[in-house]
């Protein structure tokens, strides 16, 4: 189990009480890079870990044919201000990889555009903190960071290398 911190103008996003719905009612949706010619699989389920009910992503991740990604995105709406926060929070369970935090705003408009922030998981419920500042941009015509834009959406995702994916979510917010 993990010890949870509230702050008082933190935004819970999700803690499953309406498993794959956001609190804002936004389905939370399953991406492969099967739609761009890559091979990578895998599933997203509801499930208990160590106690905690959570999203599990699982999968096999492969970058044969300029692929490299399965993730879980929800579109936010209303639309996250970035000035109204110093970053976002997931409560994650992992297989000791890294996976990544994918938010895309008004500005990031072809699929390959998103802004990233990258972590490492254990085998422990854990809680990492993303500061907006630390996210970094997929494009070089993107603007140079996120603080002022308004986040559209936000992904979990296992990428960018061959591995397997098993990473567990309980809860996703802003702080």
């Amino acid at each position: 189990m993990y010890q949870s911190i509230v702050y008082s103008k933190d935004m819970v996003l999700d803690e499953l009480q309406n498993p794959k719905l956001t609190n804002q009612s936004q389905e939370w949706i399953f991406i492969t890079d099967q739609v761009m010619g890559g091979v990578s699989t895998g599933k997203f389920i509801v499930e208990e870990i160590a106690g905690v009910k959570c999203y599990r992503m699982t999968g096999n991740v492969s970058t044969k044919y300029n692929g490299g990604f399965i993730q879980i995105r929800a579109k936010l709406s209303p639309e996250i201000k970035s000035k109204d926060y110093d970053g976002i929070y997931v409560k994650v369970y992992g297989n000791e990889k890294n996976y990544n935090l994918h938010l895309r705003t008004g500005l990031t408009l072809a699929p390959w555009q998103y802004y990233s922030y990258t972590f490492s998981t254990t085998k422990n419920w854990s809680e990492i903190r993303a500061p907006f500042v630390q996210f970094k941009k997929s494009n070089f015509y993107q603007p140079k960071n996120i603080l002022g834009q308004n986040i559209k959406s936000v992904g979990l995702v296992a990428g960018f290398d061959d591995y397997k994916s098993d990473i567990c979510l309980s809860e996703i917010g802003f702080y």
